[in-house]
């Protein structure tokens, strides 16, 4: 019996050697660990991309989870259909093509990875297919919202109960009014900006901003409007000094906000600006879609725009070439 085990082994090596297919098949979990320790040590060293985080973020969340200890090679069309089945149970929602687009990308690396240890073939790789909610009108804040907003911060944080809540607020303020006048992207850019990143630049007799900002696209600069002076002044002044290493958004005791997300919708319910005229709620990235929405209405060149604000011309008409016809509402309204 032993001997008959040992022939039908022999076979099956022999079978898969022909064909080429690893004879020692690995499970999901652990060439997907082996995967996120090399993109964590690639954004350690400062070169892995920004996108890494969200890979990264997917694979805990989703693909582990299912996969978990199924084989590489066992991952078929089939299987990737159980895998989306599953993930609308637990999102109980229609993910969008760019959070789609991550996955795939993340899922695509496990198996590059599993690729290049001979651990699986070119043909084990299964096609994936983005078939996610296309991306939405990104709510903004039109004018008159946004001076609402504007008059309301300014009373707003004192009336927090704790001190820790004055101070969250009161950095919160100037965080909107800063991202509103920006374009950068509230996060990754805004919450890793130091104040190193910012010098003044002379052009002819105007003063400006240059703003060093780091993100989901790299480094780039910015030219900030003139009254983020005042806003950054306002930060400074509560600090005895501050270091070109220091955070730039610190609360005033020096600590980074926790939870700044979480208050930015507090204010939002409370001013009564939390979701906009079609229902679409809010977030902190509003404020960078009004800073877009503002600089088309002025009129600003989109190839400028994309450069300012780290995107693609293609991304902005996608998103603003609703607005065109606003902007040009003199020369349309005309007489024929």
């Amino acid at each position: 019996m032993a001997g008959k085990n040992a022939c039908e082994q022999y076979d099956e090596l022999k079978f898969k050697l022909k064909h080429q297919i690893p004879v020692n098949p690995k499970r999901f979990k652990d060439v997907a660990k082996i995967t996120i320790s090399e993109m964590e040590k690639e954004l350690a060293l400062g070169f892995g991309k920004k996108s890494y985080v969200d890979y990264i973020s997917a694979l805990n969340r989703y693909f582990i989870p299912f996969f978990g200890n199924t084989y590489l090679d066992n991952i078929d069309y089939t299987k990737l259909k159980e895998f989306e089945e599953w993930k609308v149970d637990k999102t109980r929602r229609k993910l969008k093509h760019s959070t789609l687009n991550n996955h795939k990308s993340a899922l695509r690396r496990v198996f590059n990875v599993a690729l290049e240890r001979g651990w699986i073939q070119p043909y084990q790789i299964p096609h994936l297919v983005n078939k996610g909610k296309q991306g939405e009108r990104r709510p903004a804040f039109t004018i008159e919202e946004y001076s609402k907003l504007y008059r309301f911060m300014r009373g707003w944080y004192k009336k927090a109960r704790t001190q820790k809540s004055i101070m969250i607020r009161e950095l919160l303020r100037d965080y909107v009014l800063i991202i509103v006048n920006t374009g950068m992207r509230p996060g990754t850019e805004a919450n890793n900006l130091k104040w190193g990143n910012i010098e003044e630049i002379e052009q002819g007799e105007v003063k400006c901003l240059r703003i060093w900002v780091s993100g989901k696209t790299g480094k780039r600069e910015l030219i900030a409007r003139h009254n983020v002076r005042r806003y950054l002044e306002r930060i400074k002044a509560r600090f005895e000094e501050v270091s070109d290493d220091d955070y730039v958004f610190r609360m005033a005791d020096g600590k980074r906000p926790y939870d700044i997300n979480g208050t930015f919708e507090i204010l939002l319910k409370d001013s009564g600006l939390l979701k906009d005229r079609h229902g679409d709620v809010r977030t902190l990235y509003s404020l960078r879609h009004t800073y877009a929405t503002f600089q088309v209405l002025n009129g600003i060149d989109l190839h400028v725009l994309a450069r300012q604000m780290g995107t693609s011309i293609g991304m902005l008409e996608k998103h603003y070439s609703h607005l065109i016809p606003t902007m040009k509402a003199k020369l349309l309204a005309g007489k024929v």
